[in-house]
């Protein structure tokens, strides 16, 4: 196998993978959208009377879905934007720019005995750029898979905290 095409294979797989994450975002928001929305719609519907009654053992559990659907906005939002810092995707150059290297490497091996070859210079700038997309995505994978441990834990504790004020509520 040519070694160009080796390198330039992990190059566009990251940027493949990189793709895939910015797409993978949009289940995990529709659902965290639904889980507000069905929360808030039944503490509506059951009376909720005082924000106080919250901190009262029947409604405990919103406290808690609460703070489980935070920590799961949490790594999605650092997952799709690193915390609103965004994250330092390397590039290899601009056309111009190698197109330029490319002569100057040539008028370079015209005047050298030791010849340098255009070839290994970009599969070394290929290496670089794709271990920086490597570890980007890397986090970026393992923060979207806690957001979504967490949306899935959120779910659950909204759904029993659901049925058990449900079930309160039918026994009065």
């Amino acid at each position: 196998m040519d070694s160009y095409s080796f390198y330039k294979s992990l190059y566009d797989r990251e940027l493949n993978r990189r793709i895939q994450l910015d797409n993978s975002i949009n289940l995990p928001v529709t659902i965290l959208t639904l889980i507000v929305g069905l929360n808030y719609y039944y503490l509506k519907n059951v009376g909720i009377r005082d924000i106080n009654e919250i901190l009262i053992l029947d409604y405990s559990g919103f406290p808690v879905v609460s703070l489980l659907f935070l920590i799961s906005l949490f790594f999605l939002i650092k997952s799709y934007n690193n915390l609103f810092r965004g994250f330092s995707y390397r590039n290899l150059a601009k056309p111009s720019e190698i197109s330029n290297f490319q002569n100057e490497l040539d008028n370079y091996n015209n005047q050298v005995d030791e010849k340098v070859t255009f070839e290994s210079i970009i599969i070394k700038r290929l290496n670089k750029v794709s271990d920086n997309h490597i570890l980007i995505n890397d986090q970026r994978s393992i923060d979207l898979y806690r957001s979504r441990t967490f949306i899935i834990l959120t779910l659950i504790a909204s759904g029993l905290n659901i049925i058990i004020l449900t079930i309160k509520t039918l026994q009065l």
